[in-house]
């Protein structure tokens, strides 16, 4: 017997529809006589399709359509549905502190070096094993800048001793000495370090005065010091934004993996979307092929632990009240996870329920990260740029239009 997926949606234009699974990003595009064709057909005999010689040239077709569906897993059988709902979680962020030696006009933590750590060496201990209960494919050590704790080696060793998954680093670089550079050999098995920018003015206009070099230094140590899954993030920005084959040779050059995340204004970076919004034209990047519709999925296959204990479905929504999930010095993570309330309030943010996207015919393709859409949303105007290049583009590469 064949259902629709949970994570099966349809777009309609016309007499064209486009069926989604927003989990995997395929899609398939076809006429709407067709799919009501075959979604009769599998109401009225139990969720099978059987096809003989003698069947109907549209009825063949159909069972084409049929099985192209099955593919992407917009109709899943009933052993495929437990699959389908639920998500081991790949990754783990545990935010150890939002204090940072830093103050990137893009941090969507807002991280300083003014802020308190709320969580000592044995909370911190507490609230791994609690993450460990959920077995993830990766714990992130992160922040803020999580080298800034002195206990951070300590934290470091107790999750290696508990833990047999990957455990990664996400780190500015500049804190980096001979004792740290030796524990995190030992213990970690990749390391992400932000750089923001392709050269030093690129980075400067984001960082800092100064920072360029010793970030690069920095990745150099690590290099030196036999550290080989190291990767290297430029930040898309207006300051940035027609560079990527520059930070691509760079990152050659260093011999580490290139990393290009895009802008999403929260956080400090809210303040300063004016600034550092690349120029719309990025837009017109996005090529056909390239198109999906897969959405992420906070909560399901990643969570971030904030420096207070608080879970949430992912870091970036770390400002939202409404989804705060629960805090794992007070509630067993596994009561977090299936408390059904932060999946509801997450629900009203995916564009099929979000008031200024709702009724648009490509918004699934649109909207990739909730946070980047709820930040864009945020000024009014560049929202309304947005939104009308966006959809502009998405209709020719989707509907032909």
């Amino acid at each position: 017997m064949y259902m629709r997926s949970p994570n099966a949606k349809v777009l309609v234009r016309e007499e064209r529809v486009v069926l989604c699974n927003t989990r995997n990003g395929g899609f398939v595009k076809t006429s709407e006589a067709y799919f009501q064709y075959l979604e009769k057909y599998l109401e009225e005999n139990n969720g099978e399709f059987t096809i003989k010689e003698e069947d109907t040239v549209v009825k063949k077709n159909a069972y084409k359509l049929f099985q192209e569906l099955c593919r992407i897993h917009f109709y899943i059988s009933e052993e495929q549905m437990k699959n389908e709902i639920t998500y081991p979680y790949q990754i783990v962020y545990l935010s150890l502190t939002n204090r940072c030696n830093l103050r990137c006009k893009h941090c969507v933590a807002s991280a300083c070096i003014e802020e308190v750590d709320h969580m000592n060496t044995e909370n911190w201990k507490k609230a791994i094993n609690q993450v460990l209960i959920l077995n993830p494919k990766e714990i992130n050590l992160t922040g803020g800048e999580p080298l800034i704790r002195s206990d951070f080696c300590e934290i470091l060793e107790y999750l290696r001793g508990n833990y047999k998954g990957a455990i990664t680093l996400s780190t500015n670089a500049l804190l980096l000495n001979d004792r740290l550079m030796e524990i995190i050999k030992k213990n970690v098995d990749g390391v992400s370090v932000s750089l923001d920018g392709f050269d030093s003015y690129s980075c400067t206009k984001v960082r800092g005065e100064g920072i360029y070099d010793r970030v690069i230094a920095g990745i150099k140590k690590l290099k030196e010091a036999g550290m080989e899954k190291v990767s290297v993030s430029m930040l898309e920005t207006k300051y940035t934004y027609g560079h990527d084959q520059d930070f691509y040779k760079l990152c050659e050059e260093l011999d580490v993996k290139p990393l290009i995340r895009r802008f999403a204004p929260s956080g400090r970076g809210e303040e300063n979307q004016r600034e550092l919004l690349p120029p719309m034209e990025y837009i017109e990047k996005l090529e056909k092929q390239h198109l999906r519709c897969s959405l992420c999925q906070p909560g399901k296959k990643e969570l971030n632990i904030s420096e207070n204990g608080d879970v949430y479905p992912c870091a970036p929504l770390s400002n939202l009240e409404n989804l705060f999930m629960g805090n794992l010095l007070e509630t067993p993570i596994i009561e977090i996870i299936e408390n059904p309330a932060w999946k509801e309030e997450l629900e009203k943010l995916r564009p099929w329920r979000m008031e200024k996207c709702k009724d648009c015919d490509v918004n699934l393709f649109c909207h990739s990260c909730i946070n980047f859409t709820l930040g864009m949303q945020s000024d009014e105007e560049i929202f309304q740029k947005f939104c009308e290049k966006q959809k502009g583009h998405l209709e020719k590469l989707l509907w032909g239009n």
